[in-house]
């Protein structure tokens, strides 16, 4: 249930609200009406935008990226727990003051499959804007060479791409964390969770195509720079859907043939 909550007069001026869009800003606060005195909140990214964003037609494609850049400032953390997805907004009771706090009925990110660390412990040097991990990562138990990504960076952009394109089932297996390791050594971990949400704007691998097929498997998203720059653009300009089928595939057609200096110059 929507609960009246207050916001500081220092918000504005958080470093961390200016690391991050203004959508972004404005997500975090719509956040704190839905979540209970605990600050948790069921965090599937379409429930959101529904209750969220009830006017806005494009919210359901763009909430993913947003909720993607408060997790790097640490503003919220995402974990699930028996199959569902919950939201906790980090240092709750710093942007909250409740008299009488109603006790959650919702599970914790520690009442998990995995246990986070605590509350005080440090941060690594390279995970001081990426954040803790994700509750409920099958965690393989190979190890990582010496100038692997973080294991923990590779977990979660699996998270987002099982959440994102909606494959709770889907599992971590080597030959994933590979393609995961190889894609990071060109892009951050923002660029491959944006990526992975731009697909979802596009209508060809939503099975708007002559198979009525959804190509969304992670290996074909990540495989090569090509596609990953090609989730990128989707996520950044989306096509449009208001075009049919066949306008949309000549538009495309176009599009490769012209050389890119000439379609930044148009």
């Amino acid at each position: 249930m929507p609960r009246i909550r207050s916001i500081k007069p220092e918000f504005p001026q958080s470093e961390s609200m200016g690391r991050v869009s203004r959508e972004a800003r404005l997500l975090f606060v719509l956040l704190w009406t839905v979540c209970d005195d605990d600050g948790r909140t069921r965090a599937a990214s379409r429930m959101l935008a529904s209750l969220l964003y009830p006017y806005d037609d494009d919210a359901p494609k763009k909430i993913e990226g947003w909720l993607v850049e408060l997790e790097r400032e640490q503003c919220i953390e995402r974990y699930t727990a028996d199959g569902s997805t919950y939201l906790q907004v980090c240092k709750w009771r710093n942007h909250q003051r409740i008299d009488h706090p109603t006790a959650s009925k919702l599970p914790g990110p520690r009442e998990g499959s995995r246990i986070l660390a605590s509350d005080s412990e440090p941060l690594a040097p390279d995970m001081d804007r990426i954040g803790r991990d994700r509750i409920g990562i099958e965690v393989p138990s190979e190890p990582l060479s010496g100038d692997a990504p973080d294991r923990e960076v590779v977990d979660r952009v699996f998270e987002h791409w099982r959440t994102v394109h909606g494959h709770p089932q889907a599992k971590l297996d080597a030959k994933r964390r590979k393609l995961i390791r190889d894609a990071l050594k060109g892009y951050s971990e923002a660029d491959l969770c944006q990526a992975i949400s731009g697909y979802k704007n596009s209508p060809h691998h939503q099975g708007q195509n002559d198979k009525a097929t959804v190509y969304d498997a992670i290996e074909l998203l990540l495989r090569d720079a090509k596609h990953i720059d090609a989730g990128l653009r989707f996520y950044r300009d989306p096509p449009r859907t208001d075009l049919s089928t066949l306008t949309r595939r000549n538009v495309a057609a176009v599009e490769n043939w012209v050389p890119p200096e000439m379609r930044a110059a148009q």
